[in-house]
């Protein structure tokens, strides 16, 4: 009798403990699942956000691209181009040569001397190829100050068509150290006409056949 009370006392405790348990889980499960469903959107907006950072990323490296490229695109310097008028070399440096003239007068730039070496054999573009562009190198003398060749050489600068400046020395004057004596040597380039390209590649091929035809053996 004693143990049928003991079975049914123990087993009021454990409908008791069950029906607390599922009271608890009723009360739980909506928390658990909304706990689990804030982690489902916080992984998703993670990996937007992981989307977004590399999609930003990607258009950051795009746009340094495209600066780089135009900032080439300002330093690319073009060589000139006759409009057809020139017929030969000094006729289209003629042109280039009135631009660096007046390139000195507007910056107040006394011009001593200047000598002109057309093609000059140790130039780049010459050794590379003369057929299809000319240089004339200019060996200039002149008079200035501080502030005038620094606008001199900004201008140069900026000029739309490739100048080289192969060399510069500057010499204070002895009786006044504000006027500069300049030793400046700059060279123009210019694509020759197709009648200058014409003739030289004819002339190379004239060339090219008379050494062949000396390194032949006689027969």
């Amino acid at each position: 009798m004693n143990e049928l009370k003991k079975y049914k006392e123990v087993g009021m405790y454990l409908a008791l403990i069950i029906v607390v348990a599922v009271a608890l889980f009723k009360q739980i499960q909506p928390k658990f699942a909304s706990t689990i469903n804030l982690f489902g959107q916080v992984k998703s907006q993670t990996e937007i956000a992981q989307s977004i950072e590399g999609q930003l990323s990607t258009a950051k490296q795009k746009a340094e691209r495209k600066k780089k490229l135009r900032m080439l695109d300002d330093m690319t310097k073009k060589i000139y181009q006759p409009n057809g008028a020139a017929t030969d070399s000094e006729s289209t440096f003629a042109v280039l040569l009135d631009d660096i003239l007046e390139i000195t007068r507007k910056n107040h730039i006394k011009t001593h001397s200047i000598q002109s070496t057309l093609d000059p054999e140790e130039d780049v573009f010459i050794k590379g190829d003369k057929a299809h562009y000319s240089a004339n190198k200019l060996d200039m003398k002149i008079i200035t100050d501080y502030s005038d060749l620094k606008g001199f050489l900004e201008d140069i600068y900026k000029y739309p068509y490739l100048i080289n400046v192969n060399n510069i020395e500057i010499y204070p004057y002895s009786k006044n150290k504000r006027i500069l004596l300049v030793n400046l040597t700059i060279t123009l380039y210019a694509s020759k006409s197709p009648e200058e390209t014409e003739a030289a590649e004819n002339a190379e091929k004239q060339g090219q056949e008379g050494q062949n035809n000396e390194q032949q053996p006689p027969q």
